[in-house]
């Protein structure tokens, strides 16, 4: 008699290919580098390389999980469910061998002359001030493009910021639009792509400081490193805190994304590759944060020269039916950060009066009396308030 395998019809399960699987829970999804992103959700990435999603706005618990994993939480099922699903579905069975070998990000960025365009926007959109966005073009992370959309032919203005390793290489970036059209973008109302083949743990990055003292921080004085979502968040954060901002290094993560954060943290404390290299060897970059903190808790022993400031927006709350929950994506990040021994300090900012949710771009312009639709809200509110305030005390008079 043929020996049993107990976990035969689990194994089985997991070899569905998770594309497929995808598809028959009725995710749209997007191609973003070598990964495939959820349109409704972008911290849902798929990795067809390793057959494994990562939800990365919800925590280490939803890291690098498998296909049976991805079917209890999209279909809020029990395990046992889980597994009774995928049996009975049609999706091919995951082969490693035929999935494509990544291929090497190539930067094909069509570059202008000027930055005309894109200064006007950051100026009169975003509310900076030339002197800001004279900074970041002098740290070389942004440039003009000229973006063409390939079904209309069209061409148009865009901002790209570049991804940059250690070395100097462009290793990605992200795509930021100029003109607005909703008909074209209707989610955000302008582009908004990362560049095709981006590397997934790469970001915006800028140092304040000299990166050769990065390595020499002292309990007194920490290597900080500064997280956001956007580039144009980051660059925000800059203009209002620029007089406190020393000896750290910005990052923007184009998203919510822990393996970014390490990765800037690696090739910060490096000289150069070759010490990155090292590193890469006994661990990944993407997860040596989390390495080093679970040791720093086996030994008893606290990270205290290096700070991580997660500077994220301020989110509306909003109910997700599918796990029963109220949910603040960047809260909910940093609340499952996962990381004990080293400081960790979340800086959201206030949402103020008529104001639902606030981001680092919005505070900016806000403190600037540029949010118009807010001032409004609020002189409404107020309003109502008074008249309330009033009606009471009318008819408090009117019962004595």
């Amino acid at each position: 008699m043929a020996n049993y395998n107990p976990n035969r019809l689990m194994e089985m399960a997991k070899q569905k290919n998770i594309l497929d699987v995808a598809s028959s829970l009725g995710l749209e999804l997007k191609r973003a580098g070598d990964q495939y992103v959820w349109i409704e959700h972008p911290s849902f990435k798929i990795n067809p390389r390793k057959n494994t999603f990562s939800w990365y706005s919800k925590g280490n618990e939803l890291r690098n999980q498998d296909v049976i994993k991805m079917v209890e939480v999209i279909n809020n099922m029990s395990f046992k469910e889980a597994l009774h699903y995928l049996l009975e579905t049609e999706a091919g069975v995951f082969d490693g061998a035929k999935i494509p070998k990544k291929e090497p990000f190539i930067y094909r960025v069509r570059e202008a002359n000027t930055f005309d365009y894109a200064r006007k926007y950051l100026r009169e959109e975003r509310g900076l001030s030339d002197e800001t966005i004279d900074f970041f073009l002098n740290k070389g992370i942004m440039v003009q493009g000229i973006h063409k959309d390939f079904d209309t032919g069209k061409t148009e203005p865009m901002i790209v910021f570049k991804h940059v390793d250690i070395e100097g290489k462009i290793v990605g970036g992200a795509r930021q639009g100029i003109w607005y059209n909703k008909q074209l973008y209707p989610e955000k109302g302008r582009l908004k792509k990362t560049l095709y083949n981006s590397e997934g743990t790469s970001g915006v990055i800028v140092d304040i400081g000299d990166k050769a003292q990065f390595s020499k921080a002292t309990p007194e004085n920490p290597f900080t490193v500064y997280a956001f979502e956007a580039p144009i968040d980051m660059m925000s954060y800059y203009e209002l805190h620029k007089n406190q901002l020393t000896n750290c290094r910005l990052v923007a993560m184009n998203g919510l994304n822990k393996g970014i954060i390490s990765r800037a943290v690696v090739e910060a404390l490096c000289a150069d590759k070759s010490y990155v290299k090292k590193i890469e060897e006994k661990v990944s970059a993407d997860r040596w944060l989390q390495k080093i903190d679970d040791l720093a808790g086996s030994t008893g022993v606290r990270h205290e020269k290096l700070k991580i400031v997660l500077a994220l927006d301020n989110d509306a709350a909003k109910f997700n039916p599918e796990r029963g929950k109220i949910e603040r994506p960047a809260k909910d990040f940093y609340n499952s950060f996962g990381i004990n021994n080293i400081d960790v300090i979340p800086h959201f900012p206030k949402c103020h009066e008529g104001m639902k949710k606030n981001d680092w771009n919005d505070e900016l312009k806000f403190q600037k009396g540029l949010l118009k639709g807010i001032e409004a809200t609020a002189s409404l509110q107020q309003m109502i308030n008074n008249v309330q305030d009033v009606t009471t005390k009318d008819l408090a008079a009117i019962q004595r």
